[in-house]
């Protein structure tokens, strides 16, 4: 996400101010085709601009120009200088969805769309365009981001050469806000733009740029454009003049005002009112590509204004608060709900007025409390009830004071309870581990405790395994228990060895595969259930709250984790928490992307799970000389499979 300075703020506002008066010339058809373009241009770069340098290296290369996914990942991978932030070819085609659908939103009948290769949507273009791709990308110049430069050098290696004014070290998060306005800077700027191409040996954007095709009326093709866009008139010293005193008397008026009603608009569409008589607030929802809140007072006043940046609304909920000149308070909270790729697709919006002043909130606090028993009084039936509840009250209040008058303090000692010295007792005050090992004593019946002291029959030839007793904290340093070998016979064994070396596919096609101990995998870990390390910290049957950490692909990987974690929790076995400090164990899954299908749910990935105590054991898979389980299988099916396994596994 990218927050812009004051100056690039300022541009978005004309951005958004402007396209009441595009809008008003479309509606009386006082537009040409060069206009339409104008503001076709300008409606693309606004609504990717409110977003990140991938949105409009997006725009620039899929809508404006016709380069294909492949190509336009080449590109975002130079522009942003980090391989592992340049996403799916998926991603970009449904991201390429929400920026067609907001510009069908914003022209509706006027553009018309075709599908291409693979059913891609795009927008039916002009093929005999003479000084319309000029135009374009003049366009393009005029909205670059002001006060910002160009970083593309003439000449590089696009492979081996690093671009340090788009390079983010992730050492200082917020210097990454001015590393993507230059990256904003090289998508649109259509020097930088053909630098990137010629350094990637693709066409030059010349030859790549599609026009729009615009359905026009006969009036809009015979209407001529005089204005000389191009050199637009400086402010006359009077025009200057006249825009700082109405500046003036607003702030005046908002100091002087004494609001009875409230109007928040969003982008223009008045979404809520309130009334301060009777309250302080509203709330609402906004769509994931709201831009502009505005609050108008008495007289349509304008009291404040928001303009969603989204650099920090993916983060969750944020407040905003914003003092008027007469001392008001105007806060909004936003609580946004993000899409299976991190993105905002709705914000839970409220707004909250508050006066700072005494006597102003003494005044509205009058007239709230007026308000109330004017709607109170007006319901006939509501009178005698007041009336008779205030002289309730009068009685209950003197009844109250003349009983505490007599009153004496009365003390009430509870007899202590005699000291049994009884089993149930003495089991209560026990210490946690000789608690259990007492309840287990106390369970098991004296014939079957016989039968486990007496010797077992001896197998032929058996083999001796090290097992590691159940997990327990140990306290004051006192010294680990020490293992216990359980004998089991060879057959047994290859029997088990057998199971292991099976692959492991269900009904719904999904394949489980062994990952063998490795330690050079995981060199922070061991396998806590076999060899010489011996388990410390919880085991599997004492974990309950656990972290879900996800590596490798991290839109696919959140999407299944999403999904774990509801089975996980369906299963009541396990309980997810969104703090890995807190949890007793992580389970750790890696993500990689297999194969496409025909829908997002028929998409093949592999992932690699395993759970960790917070010693670093692994605890599950907890079988001979495992570190991990691997599983292969479609998006719909492959998460409910692992859910479900570690639930199993769970005695």
């Amino acid at each position: 996400r990218v927050s812009l300075n004051d100056l690039q703020l300022l541009q978005r506002l004309v951005f958004i101010e402007s396209e009441k008066f595009e809008r008003e010339q479309e509606k009386n058809e006082r537009v040409c085709e060069a206009s339409l373009l104008k503001f076709f241009v300008k409606h693309l770069v606004r609504i990717s601009l409110k977003c990140n340098s991938f949105y409009v290296a997006l725009g620039i290369s899929r809508i404006l120009h016709n380069y294909g996914t492949a190509d336009a990942m080449e590109i975002y991978n130079i522009v942003v200088q980090d391989p592992d932030r340049v996403h799916d070819d998926y991603y970009y085609r449904s991201r390429k969805g929400v920026l067609m659908k907001e510009l069908k939103l914003r022209f509706g009948e006027m553009l018309a769309t075709v599908k291409g290769n693979r059913g891609e949507e795009r927008f039916c273009s002009r093929t005999d365009a003479e000084d319309l791709p000029e135009i374009a990308r003049e366009c393009l110049q005029f909205f670059t981001p002001w006060n910002s430069v160009c970083a593309v050098p003439e000449k590089f290696n696009p492979f081996d050469d690093v671009i340090k004014p788009f390079y983010f070290d992730q050492d200082d998060p917020d210097a990454e806000h001015r590393i993507e306005v230059n990256r904003i800077h090289a998508a649109l700027h259509p020097s930088c733009f053909a630098r990137l191409t010629n350094a990637l040996k693709l066409p030059a954007p010349a030859e790549k740029m599609e026009i729009p095709k615009f359905m026009l009326t006969s009036n809009q093709t015979n209407f001529s454009d005089d204005d000389d866009w191009r050199n637009p008139p400086n402010l006359e010293a009077d025009e200057l003049q006249t825009i700082k005193d109405a500046l003036a008397a607003e702030a005046a008026g908002r100091k002087a005002m004494t609001a009875g009603f409230l109007r928040v608009v969003a982008d223009g569409d008045e979404r809520a009112q309130i009334n301060l008589a009777a309250t302080d607030s509203a709330k609402f929802n906004l769509d994931g590509s709201a831009e502009l809140i505005e609050i108008y007072g008495d007289d349509e006043i304008l009291l404040a204004t928001h303009l969603l940046s989204y650099d920090k609304v993916p983060n969750g909920k944020q407040s905003q608060t914003i003092r008027l000149e007469g001392g008001q308070q105007i806060t909004f909270d936003f609580a946004p709900t993000l899409d299976e790729f991190g993105e905002v697709s709705e914000i839970n919006f409220a707004v909250n007025y508050a006066e700072t002043v005494w006597h102003r909130r003494f005044a509205l606090a009058l007239r709230r409390t007026k308000f109330a028993l004017v709607n109170s009084f007006n319901q006939p039936i509501l009178k005698p009830a007041l009336t008779f509840g205030l002289l309730l009250l009068a009685l209950t209040f003197g009844w109250l004071v003349f009983r505490n008058g007599e009153q004496k303090d009365e003390f009430v000692n509870a007899p202590t309870p005699p000291n049994q010295n009884s089993e149930a007792n003495i089991f209560q005050v026990l210490p946690p581990e000789e608690k259990r090992e007492a309840a287990e004593n106390r369970s098991a019946p004296k014939d079957l405790k016989e039968k486990n002291n007496a010797a077992p029959k001896q197998p032929e030839k058996p083999e001796t395994v090290f097992e590691p007793t159940p997990n327990r904290e140990i306290k004051n340093n006192a010294a680990p228990q020490r293992e216990i070998a359980i004998e089991i016979p060879r057959r047994e064994l290859a029997n088990n060895n057998n199971k292991i070396r099976q692959n492991e596919t269900d009904e719904n096609g999904v394949l489980r595969l062994p990952v063998r101990e490795d330690n050079r995998s995981f060199p922070n870990e061991k396998i806590a259930t076999r060899g010489k390390n011996k388990l410390r910290g919880k085991s599997l049957s004492e974990i309950k709250g656990i972290y879900l950490e996800i590596s490798g692909d991290q839109i696919l990987g959140n999407r299944i984790a999403t999904q774990i974690a509801a089975e996980l929790e369906k299963s009541g076995r396990f309980s997810i928490t969104s703090d890995k400090e807190q949890a007793e164990a992580a389970l750790k899954i890696y993500i990689r992307h297999e194969s496409d299908g025909d829908s997002r749910e028929e998409a093949s990935v592999a992932a690699i799970v395993r759970l960790v105590n917070a010693e670093g054991f692994v605890i599950y898979p907890n079988r001979q000389r495992i570190s991990g389980w691997k599983y292969v299988g479609t998006m719909a099916k492959l998460p409910t499979r692992i859910a479900s396994d570690l639930a199993k596994s769970k005695r």
